[in-house]
């Protein structure tokens, strides 16, 4: 990966936003027999609301700006300081919940406090915009992506608004979260932006390492060991093309999305052998609120991205009551578990996407890896690969 003092020198400054005034909100305020209903369309969720509550929403849909709210309420017993407490709580939770949003930004001419990035992914140029304060560690995560150039397809931007960071693409709203959610929350934007532009028939949930210019995927559920035996197998020598999808072109050949390795706290001792800087990683949250850290193997190279045929194809299963084993898997088999989890373009799997899939079916080697040690899986798979 890029040394960070190496990203600060190329990262690019750009114009700052400007933050107007006021906060937008993004649901409905109704009042049906004497109560207050907040309805989110976005999200087809409803909200009661206290009268307080109510006053400030309605002060906020006026355009307000927060710090003349606390006036705005003061009501019997509600003296100042407990009006200003209200107007606090009611905005953090609001936001917290992507109720309200600070507005979209806008080109200003302060060059100082904004660093960008642009990133080739699946075909596509994607430009993110960071506020400088938060750009770092989150930038270090995806510095292995990035390319020289001026024009982008998409934009993200980031906006920090108080404790919390909103992402926009291409001026619209996206989500909200907090400055240790940055890296996994654009990860699951940068996935969803390849998925809908990129050109390939079937998008698998499966990590793709390369061994003699094929690829080898692995598959399976959540839990079943994808990042972590990924990682070992690339320290062991196969080339890393991708740690979660790999797409299949109309040929039936695996190209990778190579994001970092998103490696949960519970497989730090499994790999921190095999990557002595590990625990020098910067901790991320996930949403669920699980703690990683972000590794691409430094032999990791944008040019290995190309189509490659699929040679293996591992369906993993983690028993610790059995001994490590490669067994044979029936097409029926085969099929259900490269189905699961699989997108393809459109949300239906059309025929020409069903055709791609029983191609790598029918010429891929198709096993169940069933392992409890790690290091019996990478001796298993070398050996199988040789």
């Amino acid at each position: 990966m890029i040394p960070q003092e190496a990203i600060e020198r190329n990262a690019v400054p750009v114009p700052a936003d400007h933050v107007q005034p006021g906060l937008v909100t993004q649901a409905q305020l109704v009042r049906l027999h004497g109560q207050n209903i907040l309805f989110s369309a976005s999200q087809r969720a409803i909200f009661a609301l206290s009268e307080t509550a109510a006053d400030i929403w309605l002060a906020l849909q006026e355009g307000a700006p927060p710090e003349s709210i606390p006036r705005r309420i003061l009501r019997g017993r509600l003296g100042p300081v407990s009006a200003k407490e209200h107007v606090r709580a009611a905005l953090d939770e609001w936001e917290r919940l992507g109720l309200i949003r600070p507005p979209a930004p806008s080109i200003s001419t302060c060059p100082d406090n904004r660093l960008s990035q642009t990133l080739a992914v699946a075909g596509r140029a994607i430009r993110i915009v960071y506020p400088a304060a938060h750009a770092f560690p989150a930038i270090t995560v995806f510095s292995h992506l990035e390319v020289q150039q001026e024009k982008a397809n998409t934009l993200f931007e980031l906006v920090d608004h108080g404790d919390r960071i909103h992402l926009f693409r291409d001026g619209e709203w996206l989500r909200t979260c907090v400055p240790e959610e940055i890296a996994t929350v654009l990860k699951g934007e940068l996935l969803a932006e390849a998925l809908k532009h990129g050109t390939y028939e079937l998008a698998l949930h499966a990590a793709a390492l390369s061994r003699s210019e094929r690829l080898v995927l692995l598959c399976g559920d959540p839990g079943a060991g994808k990042t972590t035996l990924t990682l070992a197998l690339a320290h062991a020598g196969f080339g890393f093309v991708s740690d979660d999808v790999t797409l299949l072109n109309a040929d039936g050949q695996g190209v990778g999305l190579p994001f970092a390795a998103a490696v949960k706290s519970g497989a730090w001792p499994l790999l921190g052998q095999h990557y002595p800087n590990l625990y020098t990683k910067p901790v991320f949250r996930r949403p669920d609120r699980k703690r990683v850290r972000y590794v691409v193997p430094k032999e990791f190279s944008l040019g290995s991205l190309s189509p490659r045929p699929i040679d293996w194809v591992l369906l993993l299963h983690r028993d610790s009551t059995s001994s490590s084993h490669l067994a044979p898997v029936d097409p029926v088999g085969a099929l259900r578990g490269l189905l699961n989890g699989a997108f393809a373009p459109g949300r239906e799997l059309s025929s020409s996407a069903f055709d791609v899939l029983t191609q790598v079916i029918g010429s891929a080697r198709i096993c169940r890896l069933t392992y409890s040690r790690l290091k019996d899986a990478v001796e298993l798979i070398e050996g199988a690969c040789r």
